[in-house]
């Protein structure tokens, strides 16, 4: 997954960042100078179902997300990564219902 970010020219800032209110499994940098948080999820089905992702942890991710824009000062996105055991990638970089 930090791969597939890198090559987007993306720049890893951590890894299981702490906040008070989510655990951020990927934070980057992007090219545009703001802040990409990446949520990824494991999936056996390369037919892989959103809905897996529930209003609570968007809610979590969303507070998450206004936490690190205040303390940066930056625009701050927030993406879903579904990897399958064979490496395939889907990203969903909207997670607004």
């Amino acid at each position: 997954m930090i791969k597939y970010y890198q090559l987007k020219c993306c720049h890893l800032l951590g890894q299981r960042v702490k906040t008070p209110f989510a655990e951020v499994d990927l934070l980057f940098k992007t090219p545009r100078q703001t802040l990409l948080m990446v949520e990824v999820k494991t999936t056996n089905l390369s037919d892989f179902q959103p809905f897996r992702i529930t209003k609570k942890q968007k809610a979590r991710l969303v507070r998450a997300m206004l936490f690190l824009a205040a303390r940066w000062d930056v625009l701050v996105e927030i993406h879903w990564a579904f990897v399958t055991k064979d490496g395939e990638i889907t990203v969903f970089e909207d997670i607004s219902d």
